[in-house]
């Protein structure tokens, strides 16, 4: 069996699409788990219908985030690899079956691929990420629906670390890489696009500037050691990121303090010193 896990909060609409989408997989030995971050809108009463699906389970909590109502939902699951699909996503009818045709038994995790649809009907294809870790270069994925976890593996490192703001699947990823090198576990990688991210006006994380500062600050100090030893130019990337989060909210002096740290980790990304007159005169 595999565990999904869908955190939602206040997607009475959106989050039926990603419900329709798992009741379409041509793999049928699933459990579907939503866990309700204390929604105020009709998401509870939105969701009664598909509860007659006796693989669909629906838990509702008070309000304390994303990280918080994921670990609630894997301590509720029972099958020995779980996901994550966010309430606004959805997969397509073979997600679940490539990847279970890809997983044995010494699979730690495994990662494919998403596409990233827009508004306008635009779609973007995401590969799989190069990631420097260990003195390793491997090809991962960390997002949501992207990435398959053995239980054991998630519960062993503590699950999400509740505590940031943002960046928590990165933060994740980068635990459970530590964990699965301490173990005989291999990581899988599956080149097909089998969920679609829909990106659509309500609220996101990656939209929530305030947010995408402050967690990517947290990560960075969190991790800053274990980066600057194995991926220097990855603290650039976060650095511009939370420059950019900072220029959005029209705070410029902490948007070029972040720049600047950003050039100091990679001083050959000519584009963040282009950047620099951007947030300074527009």
């Amino acid at each position: 069996m595999i565990s999904i896990i869908t955190p939602t909060y206040n997607r009475e609409l959106l989050v039926q699409t990603t419900i329709r989408s798992i009741q379409a997989q041509t793999f049928t030995d699933w459990e579907l788990i939503i866990v309700d971050d204390g929604s105020t809108d009709n998401t509870e009463s939105a969701i009664q219908s598909y509860l007659k699906d006796a693989r669909i389970s629906y838990i509702k909590k008070a309000n304390s985030g994303q990280a918080a109502s994921l670990n609630v939902g894997v301590s509720h699951a029972r099958g020995e690899f779980i996901t994550f699909l966010d309430s606004d996503d959805e997969a397509y009818p073979e997600w679940l079956q490539t990847v279970h045709n890809e997983i044995k038994k010494d699979t730690g995790i495994a990662c494919s691929c998403a596409i990233r649809k827009f508004m306008d009907g635009s779609i973007i294809y995401e590969e799989l990420g190069e990631f420097n870790l260990f003195g390793e270069k491997m090809m991962l994925k960390f997002t949501c629906g992207s990435l398959f976890i053995r239980k054991e593996l998630f519960i062993a490192i503590g699950g999400y670390d509740a505590e940031l703001r943002a960046n928590i699947q990165t933060d994740l990823g980068y635990r459970l890489i530590g964990e699965i090198r301490k173990t005989n576990y291999k990581i899988v990688t599956i080149r097909k696009y089998l969920i679609q991210i829909n990106i659509h006006a309500g609220e996101r994380i990656r939209t929530n500037w305030q947010r995408k500062s402050d967690g990517g600050a947290q990560f960075l100090k969190k991790h800053f050691a274990f980066l600057k030893k194995h991926d220097p130019k990855e603290i650039s990337n976060i650095c511009a990121t939370i420059a950019f989060s900072n220029y959005k909210m029209n705070d410029r002096k902490k948007s070029i303090e972040y720049l600047m740290k950003a050039i100091k980790h990679n001083p050959t990304r000519l584009l963040n010193y282009f950047r620099i007159l951007k947030y300074r005169f527009m």
